[in-house]
């Protein structure tokens, strides 16, 4: 059966073979360049399917990959299998179909046999979208390591996904909210503003996604409330250009602007490395690697979370709030309990591409 997927599916397998075929992992700073002197050495690469754990143990003296599945050798491939169809795979995928669309690629359909796959990327339910054995040579220390993939070849990525769980309440109170008079406000707030009232911040509705974000910082669901309503107020989007406008407006009254910086990448790198909505989150990284960014032209890009500050400069640089389906999330209404009237406003972060 053809194997059909979208661009950044197909980005997510092109990732593991050109992990496996070049060795290393290069790092890169928050504008995507990459650091010849900065990698990390590759040894095996480890893929999860289903209740299956496929490895990929390099062998750079036979120039093979030899895969074995729940322990048990399956068989080697010689590395000129997979990098022989490299630059067609990725040429495929930057022609093919629509940022959304899907299509088929022959030629990584070829390889998923060879290499005894059967899916194209990880569950969703994990943060991390590949395990990689890697040797830092740096610390001299040899572990597996789980990154997640992103890809700049199609649509932009989402860091943090939509949900019910992602809406923030808000009141409305008779006042003049500000309004930035080179913007228009995002959906229907236009109305509520031009009307006299302005919106205050009530609750997160979800506990758990409350309670994790009390993890990173005990004030930090009313810091983000301030994040989600500037962002609907029309402010530009990208997350530095809204702290730097929390930073001048303080409305935490910390008196500090860097507090706002510091706060926000710590959110960011949290959420990049494990923390999700819905889930209980102990603080601990699922993703214990960091993310592995797929470029333009086909080269990989690792922000590594040991350099936890170049990680954070690339969240905070790359990143932006949207506005996702109204409908689906059951957000951007007015409506009425007890004499009161509130609206939800929900959160999405994706990366700016």
């Amino acid at each position: 059966m053809i194997k059909k997927a979208n661009k950044g599916e197909w980005s997510e397998f092109y990732a593991f073979l050109k992990i496996l075929f070049d060795h290393k992992l290069f790092s890169a700073d928050e504008t995507f360049t990459i650091i010849p002197e900065s990698f990390l050495e590759v040894l095996s690469v480890i893929r999860n399917e289903d209740r299956d754990s496929l490895r990929y143990d390099i062998d750079e003296k036979k120039q093979v990959f030899n895969i074995s599945k729940n322990d048990v050798f399956l068989t080697s491939v010689p590395f000129f299998r997979v990098g022989g169809k490299l630059d067609a795979i990725l040429k495929q995928i930057q022609s093919g179909g629509s940022k959304t669309g899907s299509f088929a690629i022959p030629d990584a359909e070829e390889l998923m046999d060879d290499l005894q796959c059967t899916k194209l990327k990880a569950s969703s339910r994990e943060k991390s979208d590949i395990l990689v054995s890697v040797h830092d040579i740096k610390s001299a220390t040899t572990q597996d390591r789980g990154f997640s993939i992103k890809s700049k070849l199609g649509g932009k990525s989402t860091l943090f996904n939509a949900s019910g769980a992602t809406n923030f309440l808000f009141k409305l109170v008779e006042g003049q909210q500000e309004k930035t008079p080179e913007t228009k406000p995002r959906i229907n707030l236009d109305e509520i503003l031009d009307n006299k009232f302005t919106i205050q911040f009530v609750d997160i509705q979800n506990t758990k996604f409350k309670a994790n974000l009390e993890l990173v910082d005990s004030s930090m669901p009313e810091l983000l409330s301030e994040v989600v309503k500037y962002y609907y107020l029309g402010y530009p989007p990208d997350i530095k250009t809204l702290t730097s406008i929390l930073a001048r407006k303080d409305p935490l009254k910390k008196q500090n602007p860097d507090f706002y910086r510091h706060k926000i990448q710590e959110l960011l790198i949290s959420i990049a490395l494990g923390m999700q909505p819905t889930k209980k989150w102990s603080g601990d990284n699922s993703a214990t690697g960091g993310y592995i960014i797929v470029k333009e032209d086909g080269e990989l890009a690792c922000y590594h979370i040991y350099e936890r500050d170049r990680f954070k400069r690339y969240l905070f640089s790359n990143t932006m709030l949207d506005t996702p389906s109204r409908s689906r999330h059951k957000f951007g209404t007015v409506f009425h309990q007890n004499g009161d009237s509130f609206i939800n406003l929900n959160l999405q972060i994706r990366f700016t591409n």
